[in-house]
């Protein structure tokens, strides 16, 4: 994938990101209990599969786009001991 792609993917998945993590915010006052656990469980789990799916491999083929990777406790719990 060209360099150029990668970028616009990676926008476009931290904007869902985003619009993910709002979903959640609008749970705020709004919802039950249970509801927003079953919303807070469905946007850990797509943010996950974004983060895995799609920006992992971009940041395998452009490591230099994870303005994360020297975050402790993120890009490296793998690594830790």
């Amino acid at each position: 994938m060209e360099k150029k792609t990668a970028i616009e993917i990676q926008k476009l998945a931290l904007d869902a990101v985003h619009a993910l993590t709002k979903a959640l915010h609008a749970c705020d006052g709004n919802c039950s209990e249970e509801d927003r656990l079953q919303i807070e469980r469905g946007v850990g789990l797509s943010i996950g599969r974004i983060e895995t799916e799609l920006l992992g491999v971009i940041y395998a083929a452009y490591p230099e786009l994870d303005d994360l990777k020297d975050v402790p406790n993120l890009r490296n719990l793998g690594q830790l001991k």
